[in-house]
């Protein structure tokens, strides 16, 4: 993997590892399980802005997953087709 790639990937891994991302990210879920409660949405519109807004959350939620993904799809490529 290139050097520039490795410090990307690590850099997310440090900050995965911090106590304050996972707060971060207790957090926001907490908030996205109140926003998917459509039993006070008033209208279309506003069901639409909480879609919108739990999706955004949702984004970074995932993004540990989404990153380790990203790495493994990374280090694959490097090691190259396996022989079956």
């Amino acid at each position: 993997m290139k050097p520039e790639l490795e410090t990307y990937f690590n850099n997310y891994n440090e900050l995965f590892n911090s106590e304050g991302f996972k707060q971060l990210v207790q957090e926001l879920s907490t908030n996205a399980t109140q926003l998917a409660d459509i039993q006070t949405v008033k209208n279309e519109e506003d069901l639409f802005f909480r879609k919108g807004q739990v999706a955004a959350l949702a984004t970074v939620i995932n993004l540990q997953a989404t990153i380790e993904a990203a790495r493994d799809q990374a280090e694959a490529e490097e090691e190259g087709p396996v022989d079956v």
